[in-house]
């Protein structure tokens, strides 16, 4: 009972002596004048000790006798403060009271965006739109600086006002031009199909020193959708010299080997891509193809169902798994494989194709006929299934 007394009154002299000291910190703060404890707060904000600035700052803004330029300071430092402790909420408070005093700053609305761009990844996400109204702010007051207009133009580019962003692009590359710049204008002419000279951008970026991870894997499948497989190659090799533990480039790597034949390279590299991400769908299904063409049909069937199992909806698994049994003239297991594809995704007309070629071989003809009309329902350009329904719908007339 003695010991728990003397740990109750310790206690209690603890809180006590702190309460003391933060009254004893707030009397110094008010008996102090406003110009002192300024310059202790701007001290302590140049230290970054930015949680004792806050603490002076807001001492000052509770006194009611700043003149309008000491009030100007200290709104203006309190507005920075918050958003160097990445208080985005407590920073646009104190932006609002700054402007209802009666001022303005092109740097204040320029630091709220950049908050809002998520620049140092403090955030779950970024918010593009706020930050745009921000950085827009920021223009209308009249701040031209580099740094600033790359943050205007990819806000810009976020949000989707692709023209916007790259005319702001281009004044800051006939300013001074830096690999990110380019980067962001491949980005540009990407989303807006002018592959090209997306690549040439691209290209660009990476001969200045950009070596981001998706610069390569971006400019690789640029190469792939204009069938140039050598220089993919190259590209996603480069990838992996810099990043070797990024799953995306080994499959894009696989991909560009599997294009140009060269089976033993795509197993390595798409077996290296599983092994760093073993929920890859996408790499065990490549790899099923691979072992597809190899003629292993048993361990195709093994990657297939890889593939599956990280992910039950993909209708190309399904159907890859299908043709390998109508190969091998298992038709009901092919119908089965086809017709889980159909309740995947109904709007595929490959699917429907294929279980109508399955139900065609199992001599199902009247269900291969339908199936076939569907397809040519869902893409009326399809060669293939129009000889097959034409060749069935005789064979019926016949019978």
């Amino acid at each position: 009972m003695f010991k728990k007394m003397i740990y109750f009154s310790l206690i209690v002299f603890l809180i006590i002596s702190s309460s003391s000291l933060i009254l004893a910190q707030n009397t110094d703060l008010n008996q102090d004048s406003a110009e002192d404890v300024f310059s202790e707060a701007l001290d302590d904000y140049n230290q970054k000790n930015y949680t004792s600035a806050a603490e002076k700052f807001n001492a000052l803004l509770e006194r009611n006798n700043l003149n309008e330029e000491l009030e100007f300071s200290v709104l203006y430092y309190s507005t920075m403060t918050a958003i160097k402790r990445y208080q985005t909420t407590q920073a646009v408070n104190y932006l609002e009271q700054f402007n209802q005093a009666g001022f303005q700053d092109s740097n204040l609305n320029w630091k709220i965006g950049e908050l809002f761009l998520n620049k140092d990844g403090q955030f779950d996400s970024a918010n593009f739109e706020t930050a745009l109204d921000y950085l827009n702010e920021a223009e209308e007051m009249g701040l031209d600086k580099l740094a600033f207009k790359r943050d205007l133009a990819y806000a810009y580019l976020e949000t989707q006002k692709l023209e916007t962003a790259e005319n702001i692009y281009n004044e800051i590359v006939n300013e001074n031009a830096t690999g990110s710049d380019y980067f962001n204008l491949a980005r540009i002419k990407e989303k807006q199909e002018k592959l090209p000279k997306a690549i040439e951008y691209y290209e660009s970026a990476r001969d200045m020193g950009e070596n981001r991870a998706s610069l390569y894997l971006n400019l690789g499948n640029l190469y792939q959708k204009q069938d140039n497989y050598n220089s993919a190659v190259t590209t996603f090799k480069e990838g992996i010299e810099n990043r070797n533990d990024f799953a995306a480039l080994y499959i894009g790597l696989g991909e560009s080997y599997l294009k140009l034949e060269n089976y033993t390279e795509a197993r390595k590299a798409l077996t290296t891509a599983v092994e760093i991400n073993e929920n890859s769908y996408y790499g065990y299904y490549l790899l099923g193809n691979i072992e597809k063409e190899r003629g292993s049909y048993s361990q195709a069937f093994k990657y297939y169902d890889e593939s599956l199992k990280n992910n039950s909806d993909y209708v190309k698994a399904y159907l890859a798994e299908g043709q390998l049994y109508l190969e091998m003239e298992e038709y009901q297991n092919a119908i089965s494989s086809f017709s889980t594809a159909v309740e995947k995704n109904t709007d595929y007309a490959a699917s429907h194709y294929y279980l109508g070629r399955a139900y065609y071989k199992a001599d199902m003809l009247e269900e291969a006929a339908e199936e076939l009309r569907q397809t040519l329902h869902i893409n009326d350009k399809f060669p293939e299934a129009r000889d097959l329904l034409d060749k069935i719908e005789e064979e019926l007339n016949i019978s």
